[in-house]
């Protein structure tokens, strides 16, 4: 399943419609939930008050995820609003709201079945680039994290076909989240279409385990392995970046002084399924997995693009630790320091190998919110190298999405500094998707050229 930019997304013309959830009476009818709220959740509503303080913009500061699923049939109106209201009856997080307080958070929640859709039709499109033209300015001010709800849905119908479209802040949904959300819309709306019932696996409340996570986090102090893995990376990577980016004497316009610089992006089937397994099985002999695999060819690229800068990164790990949090919505995401050395003398199975132990140096780093090791260690960097990895073959539907029926969205981001790649595996193998300072692309584009390169030629090694 395609992860791509939402200007990037397939989506034919049609009509538009946009379903915005309500609760009769407002928040002032919600109950005060006492459950804790996550670091990472409060960090980030903390960082766009300060964004709308700054800037005087509201709106969802292009940090939102979503999906487009297309239906080869016509829509059912009715459908779709029983498809809607079932899912945010489902999950929990759709369902609450944080506010801000100076010094705390509180937390308001509404029970199942009280969220309604109100549905506005738009217009009709013509084009498709008027269309998502639309749908990404109108998704960037949905999801604004301070608002509720910070999520929205939309519906673009034809006469024989129709795409449902989703948007959320991060702090809402990770990558996780839609791939499970693309398999129980399908499933809810042929089900309510078809008037009959469906059974969706159990789910546990990503606000449940914000909580728990929150109550754990506050007890760690900095003697645990989190803050020690990270103190010993930070000591030597204060600021893991990309190092090409890095701005020299001559360089025009450099881009740390561009204010809104815009990123481009690359996504492409690196490798089919067959080649995948083939690398894998490459990985598994040289003693490491297909994690550890990708990291090396990342590392003998980054060496050959920056041949004086040790390979290191910031790599997400899910938090999925228990099976009632396997389908559930929410921001299940801790950071892993990763760093190790390739050389020229370094071939793939070393680096497979030296991947693997910075694997296992690094999963301590996941083990506790970021922000509470910052707390802890007393600075908070910005990582602008991010390596990501995602398997969405368990998905009973990932087939179908993977043919093209279903893609991941994300809101176009700007930055002069940050470079974000993300590996997926998928039923048809390795695919890559990526962004980097549009200002600047021949300064990333030549590694993942050299990234998609090894790739290639490991598997077809064997």
């Amino acid at each position: 399943m395609d992860f791509l930019q939402i200007l990037d997304a397939p989506v034919r013309p049609g009509g538009l419609v946009e379903w915005i959830p309500t609760v009769e009476g407002g928040l002032g009818h919600w109950r005060r939930d006492e459950r804790e709220t996550s670091h990472n959740h409060e960090q980030h509503l903390r960082d766009a008050f300060e964004h709308r303080a700054r800037t005087q913009r509201e709106g969802g500061r292009e940090s939102w995820l979503g999906l487009s699923i297309d239906f080869e049939e016509p829509m059912s109106v009715p459908a779709i609003r029983a498809t809607l209201m079932a899912w945010i009856s489902r999950h929990e997080v759709l369902r609450t709201h944080v506010v801000l307080k100076s010094d705390r958070t509180e937390r308001y929640s509404t029970p199942p079945e009280t969220v309604r859709l109100k549905m506005t039709r738009i217009g009709w499109y013509a084009e498709s680039e008027m269309l998502l033209e639309q749908v990404a300015g109108s998704f960037d001010r949905a999801t604004a994290p301070l608002h509720w709800p910070a999520y929205r849905f939309a519906t673009v119908a034809r006469a024989d076909s129709f795409t449902l479209l989703f948007a959320a802040d991060h702090s809402l949904v990770d990558g996780y989240s839609l791939v499970t959300a693309q398999y129980e819309l399908t499933a809810l709306y042929r089900a309510a279409r078809d008037r009959r019932t469906v059974e969706l696996p159990p789910t546990g409340s990503y606000v449940d385990f914000s909580d728990a996570e929150r109550r754990a986090a506050d007890l760690v102090d900095a003697s645990a392995p989190a803050v020690l893995a990270w103190r010993a990376f930070l000591d030597t990577h204060p600021e893991p970046y990309f190092a090409p980016l890095r701005p020299t004497v001559g360089d025009s316009p450099d881009p740390f002084t561009v204010e809104h610089p815009a990123q481009a992006s690359r996504t492409a089937l690196l490798i089919d399924d067959a080649a995948a397994r083939r690398f894998e099985s490459a990985c598994a002999a040289a003693g490491g997995n297909l994690v550890a695999g990708i990291l090396a060819e990342l590392a003998l690229a980054y060496h050959r693009v920056a041949p004086d800068a040790e390979f290191s990164c910031v790599m997400p790990r899910h938090t999925r630790s228990a099976p009632e949090w396997q389908h559930s919505l929410g921001w299940f995401v801790g950071l892993a320091p990763i760093a190790f050395r390739v050389d020229d003398e370094t071939d793939t199975a070393e680096a497979v190998h030296r991947a693997s132990l910075a694997l296992r140096a690094g999963r301590h780093g996941s083990t506790v919110p970021f922000l509470r090791v910052a707390q802890l260690l007393g600075e908070s960097p910005a990582p602008k190298f991010v390596v990501s990895f995602m398997d969405s073959r368990g998905t009973p539907t990932a087939a179908q999405a993977d043919a093209g029926g279903s893609h991941v969205v994300r809101s176009h981001s700007y930055s002069g500094d940050e470079v974000y790649v993300w590996v997926t595996r998928t039923p048809s193998g390795l695919r890559l998707h990526s962004r980097f300072p549009a200002e600047q692309p021949e300064r990333v584009l030549p590694f993942l050229d050299e990234f998609a390169d090894l790739l290639a030629s490991t598997a077809d090694a064997g």
